[in-house]
């Protein structure tokens, strides 16, 4: 009798042949034959190919069937519309510029129609921008018209169909995977073309009537979109007949970000003398929303329904809606010292750009505020920067590699550079001492130890000859009473607070503690630093270097730097703080050993 046991977890090819294999082998009626040499051996073979292809093919099908471990972009598509989720498309990159039109005769108005294209260039690459709307310049100034307006990059095309009652599977899949969703604008013209009527984009059922001209942008296969209308319960659904015209424009995603400098392509309302400033070079360019960022926004989209209450919610909605946004941070005002209830604080930083310029926070502004409870103020807030020192003594064994101490050097950088984008540049990060440390020894297979020491950075930037007061708040304990003796050479390996080089009284100085709360003004002479007078005050248990009437006559880069330790080897960054390490504030000095 054949034994009847089933193995039912190996699915490679040879674990299920070898499973056939015995199975047959413990049956009488196949017992003198050789599965190895004879034409059985072809036909196990073939059975267990077989074998193999609907395994394959049965966990690919499961795995398709949850938005968790769906691989397809279609597959996760689908799951997220039965979230109510559109994935985010193309974003055109967008900038106001200041234009100037000087008539050659006399004019009472100007007009520039909606599509009216621009020409800028982002390196060798040349990009069109264009008008959303029809702008109309109504007030000159003798004789001179003038208007900021918005430019978003990309052309306006058109797709139109003929809404077809008997065809009951109709889509309305709009042709071009690039466009910007929020560009689309659709017109239904019926009754042989005596009635045009303009359709509103809308994302909820809420307050729709049968009689509301409303459509809905829902993602479809193959990277496109599609329009669909109601169904004359929640929404008119166009006359059988009517052509539907479908308006929007295409975008080039992220490449025409940074754009400066804008050429009108043609004369504007007929005339040819035109005039364009830059007030804010083009931002906010994104390609559409990649499978991962479906996947993690979907759930959290459905779970927020469209409405910002809690501080995550804003944090979500505005990420899942506008890919610039390179990180995010919202706190209640209640967090604040003073409080400040009835606000929410809003801090965005978006790529390509330390901050976010104003043209984007108006887009951000706008779209938050339908979404919003009436009795909240949100305010959007720049946001600040802590970035973080890093001076590290790397030793490495010569006879374990046939590198230069200049290529373990590099190393060193690139790993760092690569723990800061994936740790840090974001709200909210905390600098981990240990990870750091283990990636500066995984630099190189050569490296044995390294001496590491860290620093958070705060930059005042005063103005010269002016005194001045500053609240520095790095909003972690700092160390203190480390017993540091003022007047020694080696000044800057016992102090909490240190700042870079500026000029005071005609000589080079830096600010340094005492480690015991007194903040001064020190001259640098020959690596001797000498105390000038105090200036301030340091409140270690909560972070805060506060500086009182200090008149600086000039500094060096950007601004002063002012170095502290933290009470801990970690310390991390809150609310509107973005934590970062620039390139220029890393120190590596590699030394061979030999082992």
């Amino acid at each position: 009798m054949a034994n009847t046991s089933i193995d039912l977890v190996g699915l490679d090819f040879q674990t299920i042949k070898t499973n056939l294999k015995t199975y047959l082998k413990n049956n009488s009626a196949f017992k003198d034959v050789d599965f190895e040499g004879s034409n059985i051996n072809t036909l196990v073979d073939l059975l267990s190919y077989n074998t193999y292809l609907n395994s394959f093919y049965t966990n690919m099908v499961a795995s398709e069937m949850f938005i968790d471990t769906a691989q397809l972009r279609d597959s996760v598509i689908s799951h997220a519309k039965s979230l109510n989720y559109t994935p985010r498309s193309f974003v055109s990159a967008s900038a106001e510029v200041t234009l100037t039109v000087t008539p050659s005769a006399p004019d009472t108005s100007i007009v520039i129609p909606k599509g009216t294209t621009f020409t800028s260039r982002v390196g060798s690459n040349t990009y069109t921008f264009s008008t959303s709307s029809n702008e109309v310049i109504n007030t000159s100034n003798n004789g001179v018209f003038t208007a900021n307006i918005m430019l978003y990059e990309g052309t306006y095309i058109a797709d139109s169909f003929t809404m077809n009652y008997s065809n009951t599977s109709q889509r309305f899949v709009l042709s071009n995977p690039t466009i910007d969703t929020s560009s689309v604008s659709v017109t239904v013209i019926e009754d042989g073309g005596s009635t045009t009527l303009d359709y509103t984009k809308t994302e909820t059922l809420i307050g729709l009537t049968s009689l509301t001209k409303a459509y809905f942008v829902e993602a479809a296969e193959n990277q496109q979109y599609e329009v669909r209308f109601g169904d004359n319960v929640f929404g008119r659904k166009p006359k059988d007949g009517s052509v539907i015209v479908v308006e929007y424009r295409t975008s080039s995603g992220e490449l025409p970000n940074g754009a400066s400098t804008f050429l009108n392509d043609g004369n504007i309302d007929t005339h040819a003398n035109v005039s364009i400033s830059t007030i804010s070079n083009a931002a906010g360019g994104a390609i559409n929303e990649t499978i991962e960022s479906i996947r993690y926004n979907a759930p959290r989209n459905f779970q927020v329904q469209g409405r910002a209450v809690t501080a995550t919610d804003y944090e979500t909605i505005l990420k899942a809606n506008f890919g610039d946004i390179q990180s995010i941070s919202a706190y209640g005002g209640e967090d604040l010292v003073p409080p400040q209830f009835g606000k929410v604080f809003i801090s965005v930083d978006v790529q390509n750009a330390e901050g976010t310029p104003a043209n984007r926070i108006k887009t951000f502004s706008d779209f938050i505020r339908d979404k919003t409870p009436l009795t909240v103020d949100v305010v959007f807030e720049d946001p600040q920067f802590m970035y973080v020192k890093v001076d590290s003594d790397v030793k490495y064994n010569v006879n374990a590699t046939s590198k230069l101490s200049s290529d373990i050097r590099t190393a060193v950088l690139s790993k760092i550079s690569s723990f800061n984008t994936t740790n840090l540049e974001g709200f909210k990060k905390t600098i981990f001492y240990s990870k750091l440390t283990k990636d500066i020894d995984s630099a190189d297979a050569s490296i044995v130890s390294n001496d590491t020491e860290i620093r958070a950075i705060k930059i005042i930037n005063p103005t010269t000859n002016t005194n001045q007061s500053f609240e520095i708040n790095f909003g972690f304990q700092l160390e203190s009473e480390t017993g540091v003796v003022l007047n020694t050479s080696e000044f800057h390996y016992g102090h909490t607070i240190q700042s870079s080089p500026f000029t005071f009284n005609g000589n080079r100085s830096i600010l340094v503690d005492d480690t015991r709360g007194i903040l001064f003004v020190a001259r640098l002479s020959g690596g001797i630093v000498t105390i000038e007078k105090a200036v301030g005050i340091v409140d270690y248990l909560n972070g805060i270097v506060t500086i009182q009437n200090l008149l600086v006559s000039d500094y060096e880069g950007s601004g002063i730097k002012i170095y502290a330790r933290s009470y801990t080897k970690d310390f991390s960054s809150n609310k509107n703080v973005i934590l970062a390490i620039k390139n220029e504030d890393v120190t590596v000095t590699v030394t061979p050993v030999k082992l």
